[in-house]
This record gives C-alpha cells, sequence and structure tokens, in this order.
C-alpha cells in the first residue's frame, strides 16, 4: 500500500505537470521519490487512488508528448496497471477531440494520437468527435477493471475539474 508522503509526493508531481486540482496544496515533491516521467504514469496508473489514476487524463491532455512514453511503458505494466493506462489514455484522446475547442481557449491543442482502439475495438476518435468512442471505452473499461465505478462520469468529472482550474489559471493572469 503506498504511503501518504509517496501520495503526496505524486499529488506534488501532478501539480509540476500543471494539474494542480489535487489536495493537498502544500504536498512537496520528495526527491528522494521523484519520478522520471514513465515511472510516474506507471505509478499513477497503478495506483489504488482512483483520483490519481483520473489525473492521467488531464497529464496527458496537458501534455501530449508524453504518448511516446505510453507506448513504450504498455507492455512493462501488470496487467491490471495496463488495463488502467490504455482506458486512461484513451478517454484522453477522446475527451480532447469533444472538448477541442473549449480546450483551446486555454492550452495549445496537439491531439493525442489514437494508441489503441484498434487493438480494443473501439470507435475511432474522430467519430462524433470522440462521443461514440468515450461511451464505448467506459463500458469496455467496465468489463476490464477490477474497479467498479460509473468510468464516463469519472471521465467527465476529470474534464469538470481540469475547465475549473484552466479557467482558475486564466483569471489570475487577467490584468487587473
Amino acid at each position: 500500500m503506498p504511503s501518504d508522503t509517496d501520495h503526496d509526493s505524486l499529488v506534488a508531481q501532478l501539480r509540476e505537470l500543471g494539474v494542480c486540482y489535487l489536495t493537498p496544496t502544500d504536498a512537496r515533491v520528495d526527491e528522494t521519490r521523484r519520478h522520471t516521467a514513465p515511472e510516474l504514469i506507471g505509478r499513477l496508473a497503478s495506483h489504488p487512488d482512483p483520483r490519481l489514476r483520473h489525473a492521467l487524463i488531464a497529464v496527458l491532455i496537458r501534455h501530449p508528448e508524453l504518448a511516446d512514453e505510453v507506448r513504450k511503458l504498455i507492455d512493462v505494466l501488470d496487467p491490471e496497471a495496463r488495463v488502467e493506462l490504455m482506458a486512461h489514455y484513451m478517454a484522453a484522446v477522446y475527451l480532447q477531440r469533444m472538448w477541442r475547442t473549449r480546450l483551446g481557449f486555454y492550452l495549445d491543442v496537439q491531439l493525442l494520437p489514437d494508441l489503441f482502439s484498434s487493438e480494443l475495438g473501439l470507435p475511432s476518435p474522430e467519430e462524433r468527435h470522440g462521443k461514440t468512442g468515450l461511451h464505448a471505452l467506459a463500458q469496455w473499461h467496465v468489463q476490464q477493471s477490477s474497479y467498479p465505478f460509473n468510468h464516463l462520469s469519472s471521465y467527465h468529472h476529470v474534464m469538470d475539474l481540469l475547465f475549473a482550474q484552466l479557467k482558475q489559471e486564466t483569471r489570475q493572469h487577467e490584468p487587473a
């Protein structure tokens, strides 16, 4: 079981990557536990806290360059973490297409490549701007995961949190 220190260090590393909606706000990176990008992705995918697993979606939307790390990491994870990483990666792909215009108000949107839809038997991210795929992914995720969540709701909740954060960041940078 991960320690509270490990949890807080992961939250602090997420904050460094621009995912700031998780608490505690005073969390600091434990330098002895600082992870490389692939290690961080793997730790998040295998973490028992669903909020940290779901944070992968926001990290990937903010950092699409990490897709290469996902591609390299997918074959070395244990089966449960692999399912979680594939699901959260594809959720980011679909959500990014669904919210592309709104994300563009806050971020320079570089689309994540579709790495897994064919392998998982899911619709193309371009179909209905990702909506069809997101619904199919949520059903696939329930069938594959040992976590009994309403995954579709969780995916949308991540976007709500991310947009609230982006909106707040924009307000802080506006001239008074």
